[in-house]
């Protein structure tokens, strides 16, 4: 038995995959699937495309000490420099990391002005019991608006500062002051970004102007 094929039933375990579901997306008949089942071994070629159906990073199938994936539910969509879509956003949101599965959530990002870290349509997962320090990225909201920027507070001056990456006339710092009783706000620390739509090389060419 290959490690890639332990990880791979593992996980196909734990997400209800059905065999026929995976050789699909590998491109590969069930009867070949079948046979790898048989002879418990999965051929290393087909790793990245493991990775990439179960949303995680090639290294974590060899880890022995692998964290269990959790489900994070969708509870929505944000603002990351575009209108928030009327669409109706559910189901759940694949996560490794660290935290309490009834203190985590994830938003579905509207716009790129994160990038290259955000980008549009990215699963961004967001923990309300996580300590936030200045230069997270968090999910805010402030009365009806609700975002994701950096975090930036100065205790010296009293104020909380939320930063976008790329600054236009509708998405820009927000400034708070911290003795301001009129304003609620509740941000919750951003933990892992899965990437959906991959364009970070276009999003490096807008942050440096040379996008076209």
């Amino acid at each position: 038995m290959n490690r890639l094929f332990e990880v791979t039933i593992e996980m196909m375990k734990r997400e209800s995959t059905k065999n026929i579901d995976l050789a699909l997306f590998l491109g590969v008949s069930a009867q070949v699937f079948g046979n790898w089942v048989s002879r418990e071994s999965i051929p290393e070629k087909y790793a990245a495309k493991i990775a990439q159906f179960y949303k995680t990073d090639l290294s974590s199938l060899y880890d022995n000490d692998a964290k269990p994936i959790k489900k994070v539910p969708i509870v929505g969509a944000v603002s990351c420099g575009a209108d928030v879509k009327s669409e109706k956003f559910e189901g759940f949101a694949p996560y490794k990391g660290n935290g309490k599965i009834e203190k985590l959530y994830c938003v579905i990002a509207c716009g790129s002005n994160m990038a290259p870290e955000i980008e549009d349509k990215d699963e961004i997962i967001c923990d309300t019991d996580t300590k936030i320090n200045s230069g997270d990225i968090v999910h805010y909201k402030i009365n009806d608006e609700s975002a994701v920027k950096i975090y930036v507070k100065d205790e010296d001056a009293d104020i909380l500062q939320l930063v976008p990456y790329i600054q236009d006339r509708d998405f820009k710092t927000k400034t708070i002051r911290l003795d301001d009783s009129n304003i609620k706000i509740t941000v919750a620390k951003v933990v892992a970004v899965n990437k959906i739509d991959i364009k970070s090389h276009q999003a490096r060419l807008k942050l440096i102007g040379r996008a076209n």
